[in-house]
């Protein structure tokens, strides 16, 4: 089984604030809020930055931007305001998600010939119905169609989370997927930054086969951009990537060359288990993390796509499983459910372990959801699936939600406008059925998602969206 190619079946962005009379009759179809003043009362608040969940908490937005936020029997709603009575409830930051597409496996799929389709209609509305307000699509295979979603979710057209958008894979010869450019050396990176740059793209993702110096070459193109660079690697080992000055790898330690014995320069070896020779309390996966920690390397981690392949995860959500169009669901039970690897449950054991000894020793970690590896992670349902996850590598859940939310923000250079609640910072928030703080998987309950202050029902959004995945 080709391990780390099956990973992949599987920053300053320019985002907007919408005008409230902007929105379309197709987008105010889904929206329960909408008002320049608004009090949630009573809330359990998550309070990400200081790692605590604080009871009984009146939360104020103005205009789109927190305008107060105090005890409830000390800050009275003000005059006008429409009130959400949030007892019982819980209010956290909207998610900051980076490892998101907008694609998913087309129905055709015959491997090794791979084909992904866009689905611009259902997975907007998947990822704003989870709570995600803010994604970074970390890699594209139809950019302008990227491009164009997220100007029309930016103008109202469409209801969605604000967007990054990745440019194309930065990919070299022997790409798996023919949607996919193949570089051809230093020049050509150098040329394909700019032009994807030139075009809006505001960050870049290199893949598994690119050599060195057209890596190298990739990185400082983007870099004297302003952007930045994410990597899903193969050939390219992550302390060789992180010694280039790349900014961000993808799927934890999952995607890691470094201890593939025998393995060469520039050379990937994508039918071996990548973390198989070695143990995470070994000396040289501990100087690892000090490496990547010491360049400021971010991880994303994406550990519903990985679960998925293995063979201790065999439950698919039944809402999940509803939500597919009919060919996408037989697509999935005839093949995709039977991809599951017993090797990868130890695999993705030493991932776990190894992500959390990277963010306790100071490394930012980020959360993503990747939602093609395998058919079972789509956007949303897989979303909630990857932030459940971590609580089960030990995280707490409020831990989590700060690596779902301002640990994202952080890596985007937005931890002053998104992230966390805090006066000042723009109204993207998740109301909650349940205490946050009692269990991780109340992350499930969402009720309505606010985005640039206007509320957004995610039931009516999910619901919109039954049957319909893999056909829009």
């Amino acid at each position: 089984m080709k391990i780390l190619a099956l990973i992949a079946i599987c920053w300053l962005p320019a985002f907007h604030a919408i005008a409230q009379s902007s929105y379309s009759p197709s987008t105010r179809q889904f929206i329960a809020y909408d008002s320049p003043l608004i009090a949630f009362t009573h809330c359990r608040l998550a309070d990400v930055k200081n790692l605590r969940v604080m009871a009984d908490q009146t939360v104020i937005i103005r205009n789109g931007i927190i305008d107060a936020i105090g005890d409830a029997a000390t800050t009275p709603p003000p005059p006008g305001a429409i009130l959400i009575d949030c007892t019982g409830r819980s209010l956290l930051p909207g998610f900051v998600l980076l490892h998101e597409h907008m694609y998913y496996p087309a129905i055709s799929i015959n491997p090794p010939y791979v084909h992904y389709k866009q689905l611009p209609e259902t997975f907007p509305k998947l990822y704003l119905a989870c709570g995600a307000t803010t994604i970074r699509t970390a890699g594209s295979v139809e950019p302008y169609s990227d491009l164009n979603l997220k100007r029309d979710i930016d103008l109202g057209k469409i209801p969605g989370p604000a967007m990054d958008v990745t440019a194309p894979y930065m990919e070299g010869k022997g790409a798996f997927a023919p949607q996919m450019h193949e570089m051809k050396g230093p020049e050509d990176a150098k040329a394909f930054v700019n032009y994807w740059a030139d075009q809006g793209a505001t960050s870049f993702k290199a893949y598994n086969v690119l050599d060195k110096p057209t890596l190298k070459a990739a990185i400082d193109a983007a870099h004297a951009r302003g952007l930045k660079v994410t990597g899903h690697l193969c050939s390219i080992t992550y302390r060789e990537a992180a010694e280039m000055g790349i900014d961000q790898l993808e799927h934890g330690f999952f995607a890691a060359t470094d201890f593939i014995p025998g393995k060469k320069e520039n050379q990937c070896i994508s039918s071996a288990d990548p973390l198989g020779s070695v143990g995470p309390d070994s000396p040289a996966v501990k100087d690892l993390i000090r490496l990547l920690i010491s360049h400021k390397v971010i991880l994303t981690s994406t550990l519903a796509v990985l679960s998925g392949m293995t063979a201790a995860d065999t439950l698919m959500w039944s809402e999940a499983l509803a939500a597919m169009a009919p060919d996408t669901r037989e697509m999935y039970l005839k093949y995709y459910s039977h991809q599951r690897s017993p090797m990868l449950d130890k695999t993705m054991q030493k991932d776990m372990k190894m992500e959390k000894m990277f963010a306790d020793a100071g490394g930012l970690l980020t959360v993503g959801t990747d939602p093609t590896g395998n058919g079972s992670t789509l956007a949303g349902y897989g979303s909630q699936k990857a932030i459940l996850l971590l609580v089960k590598e030990g995280f707490t859940p409020i831990e989590a939600i700060r690596i779902a939310t301002y640990n994202g923000a952080l890596a985007l250079g937005l931890e002053a406008s998104i992230g966390s609640i805090e006066v000042g910072k723009r109204a993207d928030l998740v109301v909650i059925d349940g205490d946050i703080g009692a269990g991780i998987e109340n992350i499930r309950n969402v009720l309505w998602v606010f985005r640039h202050g206007t509320g957004f029902d995610s039931k009516k959004l999910f619901s919109a969206v039954k049957g319909q995945v893999g056909k829009y």
